[in-house]
Formats: structure tokens, sequence, C-alpha cells
């Protein structure tokens, strides 16, 4: 926990002003919150609204477009174009987040055409461009704007000497290679960089909970909650949808609560109905559609603005919106002879009925009704909660038509009270920054999947594989079994790391950097053996012992001189400042060495 959090939490003033920034870096949107750490209240918090560009806000204005379009691209124009500064017409990266996490474990509720869209003209790359990079790259801009305004509210010389602490939401369903990716883009475009900086990631919807903890459902409020009262935030963005329970320890003097079980999420969120229109579009128009440049048909482009807009209004009550026959899209132009009741080739403007909306809608309300389900029962089943309340935030969550759907859910299990907080969009961003003002945080987490390593143990004869033999220290191993750190759904507080005895045979002529792969699994009960499919490789855990007294182990002679008997602890800490799984190396009771993970392709 970072000191800001250790000193407001034990009661102390910090001396030092801080800059507290929030960082809600979404598939489709980005938002901005900030605050000096001088403030006490939450109301004090500003969200960016005025963003560079002259595109229209499709989203109100509290974020701005994810969307970056490379000058080498665009003729050349200089420079690179962000958010509303994008253009029609341009070549420009959109939905790129999406590629940060390729990983199968959330693939029960993904969009089923997301994988065939990966690597389309939907997820477009530059050459010699991965997806890391060009989040990075647009991480930069809005790095650079966040700062000029900060200088120009503080002036130049008063920004300089104050240090600036970043929040940064990610998506709860992430794996640690996503996670490790995006604060690796974050810090390379610019946060945390100064001396005097820090930057810390947060569960988006652990974020939503604060905020609306903190504000919508504080004592005196009209949704008050009380201790004992358990909610279910679900935090429906462009991309990814997470569904988190929790459970409210205490509210006075100030917000306790709990993660009750291991939440669930998929990438089932609001670009599931970009994609399940642009399937309509070619299936409907077929070889007209698709001779339109991905420029003009694709994410970014004025067509897909024109729909996001028909999108967000769609099932809100009144004319023009859920009780219209008709949904104008435009402009897109394609030849060929159409059915005027789908398309006015003067306008260049395609016509959607209410059932098309309702059909393009369906697919993804469905799957999120379903996390919710599902949710709510692992909250019952496993750890005896009643959910009374579900907590409605994120871009998506301001649609009306889903929020009709969870309402009539909810009605139908128990009476659950459905809320979507006011400004329900900017819910997480608000919560990233008051994180930063306040130390709120879950007392307890819990862990969403098994940490192992792959271990060897004595060799039996007529049961084991020869294939799988190896001598360690003189006697007959079997390689290949899993030894399972940490398990799945076990309570994760700020003090809890988890350990496990090794032994390594080293000698002079080794090096002093040892690797050894971390694995992971989701099921409820992991596999024994590593061959089994859902064991899933994350990174490799890097000793280094270079400073290390080796004269401290076992030694015997060996075949390339005096070898070594390495007996150490491997410790895993998941609730580290910076928001990523970290290790650490114990022997005889001290920390040796320096560990780290690096996290692999093969986790995806």
């Amino acid at each position: 926990m970072a000191d800001t959090q250790r000193d407001r939490q034990s009661g102390a003033t910090a001396d030092v002003l801080k800059i507290i920034i929030g960082v809600d870096y979404g598939t489709t949107f980005t938002g901005v919150s900030f605050v000096t750490s001088d403030k006490t209240n939450v109301d004090d918090i500003d969200v960016i609204r005025t963003w560079p560009g002259d595109g229209g806000p499709v989203e109100g204005n509290w974020k701005t477009p994810t969307v970056i379009a490379y000058g080498s691209e665009n003729n050349n124009e200089g420079r690179n174009r962000w958010g509303y500064e994008v253009r029609r017409g341009m070549e420009a990266c959109s939905w790129t987040k999406l590629l940060l996490d390729t990983s199968a474990e959330t693939a029960e509720f993904d969009d089923p055409s997301l994988r065939e869209a990966t690597g389309s003209a939907l997820f477009h790359l530059p050459p010699g461009k991965d997806a890391q990079m060009v989040c990075q790259d647009f991480l930069v801009e809005v790095y650079r704007f966040v700062v000029n305004n900060l200088r120009m509210r503080m002036t130049p010389e008063v920004f300089k000497r104050t240090p600036m602490e970043c929040y940064l939401t990610i998506p709860a369903i992430w794996t640690d290679k996503a996670r490790s990716a995006t604060l690796e883009a974050a810090k390379a475009a610019g946060f945390g960089s100064r001396k005097i900086d820090s930057i810390y990631m947060i569960p988006e919807p652990e974020a939503a909970a604060i905020a609306a903890l903190r504000k919508d459902l504080r004592p005196g409020s009209v949704n008050a909650v009380n201790a004992g009262d358990n909610l279910l935030v679900v935090d429906c963005g462009g991309g990814t949808v997470d569904i988190t329970s929790y459970t409210v320890r205490k509210t006075l003097p100030t917000i306790e609560f709990d993660e009750i079980c291991v939440g669930v999420g998929g990438k089932c969120g609001s670009t599931y109905i970009d994609r399940k229109f642009l399937q309509l579009m070619a299936v409907r128009f077929g070889k007209s559609f698709e001779k339109v440049p991905p420029k003009r048909r694709g994410p970014g482009s004025q067509f897909m603005a024109s729909f996001e807009r028909v999108k967000q209004s769609f099932g809100t009550s009144g004319r023009n919106a859920f009780e219209a026959d008709r949904f104008d899209i435009h402009p897109i132009d394609m030849l060929g002879t159409f059915n005027t009741k789908q398309y006015d080739e003067d306008e260049a403007t395609v016509f959607l009925t209410k059932q098309d909306m309702m059909d393009l809608f369906n697919p993804a309300v469905k799957e999120i009704v379903g996390l919710v389900s599902r949710q709510v029962r692992y909250a019952s089943d496993i750890r005896g909660k009643k959910i009374n309340l579900v907590v409605l935030v994120g871009g998506f969550g301001n649609s009306d038509y889903l929020k009709k759907a969870l309402d009539k859910w909810c009605a139908r299990n128990g009476k659950i009270k459905c809320i979507r907080p006011d400004f329900c969009q900017s819910a997480v961003v608000r919560g990233a920054a008051i994180r930063g003002l306040e130390g709120t945080t879950p007392t307890v987490l819990i862990c969403r999947r098994h940490y192992g390593i792959s271990y060897g143990r004595p060799f039996r004869s007529g049961i084991d594989d020869q294939k799988n033999a190896y001598f360690h220290w003189g006697e007959k191993h079997c390689k290949g079994w899993m030894k399972w750190i940490v398990s799945k759904g076990i309570e994760l507080t700020t003090s809890t790391f988890e350990q496990s005895r090794l032994e390594r045979t080293w000698s002079l002529r080794d090096s002093f950097a040892i690797g050894l792969e971390l694995y992971s699994c989701t099921l409820d009960s992991p596999p024994e053996r590593i061959e089994d499919p859902s064991v899933v490789q994350i990174g490799k855990v890097r000793m280094d012992f270079t400073n290390v007294d080796m004269s401290k182990f076992d030694k015997r002679p060996g075949p390339h001189g005096t070898e070594y008997r390495l007996k150490f602890k491997i410790c895993m800490e998941f609730r580290s400042d910076e928001g990523v799984l970290k290790c650490f190396c114990l022997s005889q009771g001290q920390k040796i060495g320096v560990t780290t993970i690096d996290f692999t392709e093969s986790s995806g």
C-alpha cells in the first residue's frame, strides 16, 4: 500500500501536496479525473470534460474516443491525431486494448466473433507496431494533454515540484500478462516517469464500487447501504464486462468492504453490438458494403460514430428512441441496387428497424444477464451471501435497454434492487481518484486463479513415464507434477503472500540467474500434471543470486566442481502497490537475491 494510503488510513495527515490522477483507459473511450491531496471531499474530484479536436462528443463530455491515427499512415500529416482529432476518412487504430489480452480463460462469455475479427481491419495495427505499442502511443497523447492541463491550472513551477500519483484502471478479468502490458504501456507513455511520481493499478469494478459506496450509496443517500448488505457491481464497458460482488462491513466513520467470491466477466461489451452491426451490413449489402474502405466503415469512422449515437439512445422512452420505427445511420457511400427501405443512396444513409436494433442488442444483453446470474449464484452457493443490490456502471451501463433487461431479471430473482448511479460512465475514473485520495480499498480480495510451478518428485517404477525421468542429488525423479502454491478462491489481504519450498543444484560454472516457469489455471479443481491443457504458462520468475553467499548451503563434489544444494522459498505477493503479481525469494528467513517476473506470450 502506498505511503499516502497508509497515512490516511491511520489518521495521519500527509505533509506533501500531491496530484492524484485517475485514468480509465477503455476499449472505446478514455477518461481522466484529478484532485489534489489537500482536498477532503470526493465532490472536489474533477473529471476532464473538454478534449482536443473538433469531433462531436459521442459519450457526453466525459471521455475521449480511444482511437489514434498515425501521421505516417495519413499522408504524413506531420503528427499523430487522437481522440476527437481523428477525422472522417483517416486510417486509424481502434479497439486496440482488446488485443492486450488474447487469453481464452474467459472465452465462455466472450463475443464469439471477437477471435475472427482479431487481425482483421477492425483491429488495425500499423506495420512494425504491436498492440502494446499502439496503446502506449495513445497514452502518450493522453499524458501530454493531462500534463499541459495541470501546468496551466497550477503554473509550470508548481507542477514541476508537485508529485503525481496515477491510478490506472484495468479490467478485473485481465490476465497477469495483460495487466503487466497495460502497466508497461502507461509507464512508457510517461505516467509515473518523473522521480517524484508513481503509478498504481486498480480493477475497474473495484474502482466503481468505491465511487458508488462513497457517493450514491453513502449513509443518508436515497440508496444508502448498511453493514451486512451485499452488492453486485456490473461494469459494462466498450470491450469488457466485469461482474464482482462485495459485502459491506461498515459504513461509518469510513467505508469498509470485502470481495465475496471469484468474479466473472467476458469480452462482451458494447463493441459486441458494433461487430454484430458490421456483420449485418455485410450480409444485407454484400460486396457493396465490403468495397467501402475500412476507414470509412470501421471503428472510428463517421459511419460508426453515427451508429454509436443511435446505439446509446436505443431503449430510452419517448419519440425517436425505443418507440421509433426507424433508425438512420450515415454517411456510407455504396454502389449497387438497394431496397429503399434499407438504404437511401442520395443521402448515403442506412435504415434499421426496431427489430434490427433488438437483434443487435440481445446477444450482448443475454451474455451480461448470464454473468449476473452466475455471480449471484456463486455468492449464494459458495459464500452464503444473498445479493440485495446490483450497481450498473460503465459506458455501456448507460444503455436504458440494458438497464431494463437487468431490472426485469432482478425483479424475477428475489426482488433485487438495481440502480444506476448518476454519471455511471465516469464512476470508474472517479473511484480511481478516490482510491488515491482516501486509500479506500477492499479489506479482502478473492484470488481468481490457481498459481503454481512444475516440480519433480521421486520416480515410481512401472507407474511414471520414463521420458519424464531425471536425477537430482543422486536420486531419480519424475518431472511435470504441478505444485499449486495459491488456490483459486482464497482470501487475499494486504499482508497475504503464499510460498513454496524449492531446491536447485548449482555449481560455479552455472549462471547466477535462475529461471522458474510460473503457471495458472482457472478450473475450480486444478490438474496434477502439467500436460493438462488447462495449465497455462503465464511467465518466468527470474531469480538473480549474484550477491548471495553460497557457502551457507550444503555442498558436495560434482563432475564439474563443487555443487551447492540451494534451498529457498519462492513467495508470491498478490496485492502489491503497483497492482501486478510479484515474487521474491526467502532463504534461512532472509530475503535473498533479486526476483522479477517476465510475462510471456504463451499466457495468451
